[in-house]
């Protein structure tokens, strides 16, 4: 398992519950993502189904988010978003497709005009062939 270097106590939190589930060799299943046991995250996180091919689609975002961020994507696939953003998170979403690891970082923006940090950690979750079926994204503003 990879070392991440993450600042935000939910992050850490929530870190240690998905590699609770890495126990005996075994990989967190998407099959195992439940609403209750992600209760105290819920309006931090993102989910995003990884379809055939490289299209990645939102089924969860979070409603902080959706208020941060100024729209809800749920149902919408990233061909959406923006050209960098979109080329950023299409890079990130295969990395953790072949990689099959969790990864987390830092980010710096403009949002209307207050310049935020934010920290993310990304998540996989797979299916029965062992193969990264959907990604757990929780986000935080790091004050």
């Amino acid at each position: 398992m990879n070392k991440l270097v993450v600042q935000h106590p939910e992050l850490i939190a929530l870190y240690q519950v998905w590699a609770g589930q890495c126990r005996n060799d075994t990989l967190p299943a998407a099959a195992d993502l439940t609403p209750v046991s992600l209760r105290r995250w819920l309006d931090n996180l993102v989910v995003v189904d990884l379809l055939p091919g490289s299209g990645v689609r939102y089924a969860y975002y979070g409603d902080n988010l959706a208020a941060a961020f100024g729209t809800d994507m749920v149902g919408r696939t990233i061909d959406h978003l923006p050209g960098e953003q979109r080329s950023l998170l299409t890079a990130e979403y295969e990395a953790m497709r072949r990689n099959r690891l969790p990864t987390s970082r830092r980010y710096t923006a403009d949002f209307d005009g207050r310049v935020q940090t934010w920290e993310r950690l990304v998540l996989p979750f797979f299916d029965e062939q062992g193969q990264v079926e959907k990604v757990l994204v929780a986000v935080y503003r790091l004050d």
